[in-house]
């Protein structure tokens, strides 16, 4: 088929998650894991978190203030941390070590890869230290689940959840 303009190019737009957002929120599965994540790595070692943050800055000059940037991309994965807490009842209901569901393991890692985000930017201070306490709860009640995400061979960066 012609196009007015010249031959048509075929493109994919896939509008499952469409919608009007802050534009931090894409931001956030580069520091906390998403459904099919159960670790990320580290954005800032990486030097994704740079380039997403440049690219930012070019539409939105505001992404260049350090406080600016620091509190609205601690906001947004706290916020998205907190929509995945909303699953504790379930995840507790589930027998311990269920072998192949790393749920419980991912929604720890959630919570704290969240808090680390809000530390490193040193923002929402108050609001961090809840975090954590949260996230320790579910390490002493679920025993399977307690485990060092900071161990790179037991849990490398972008490692799926299965």
């Amino acid at each position: 088929m012609l196009h007015a303009s010249g031959p048509a190019d075929a493109r994919l737009i896939d509008c499952e998650f469409a919608g009007f957002t802050h534009a931090l929120t894409d931001a956030v599965c580069l520091y906390v894991p998403g459904p099919a994540w159960l670790t990320v790595g580290d954005p800032t070692t990486t030097g994704r978190a740079d380039q997403y943050r440049h690219a930012l800055a070019l539409g939105i000059p505001e992404a260049e203030d350090d406080q600016r940037y620091g509190d609205g991309l601690a906001a947004a994965c706290v916020s998205w941390a907190l929509v995945r807490l909303q699953r504790f009842p379930l995840l507790d209901a589930r027998p311990p070590g269920d072998p192949g569901d790393h749920s419980r393991l991912q929604l720890i890692a959630t919570l704290e890869a969240a808090a680390h985000t809000s530390q490193t930017h040193q923002a929402l201070p108050h609001l961090t230290a809840w975090i954590r306490r949260i996230a320790a709860v579910p390490r002493r009640r679920w025993s399977d689940a307690d485990q060092d995400f900071t161990d790179p061979a037991g849990f490398p960066p972008y490692r799926a959840r299965l």
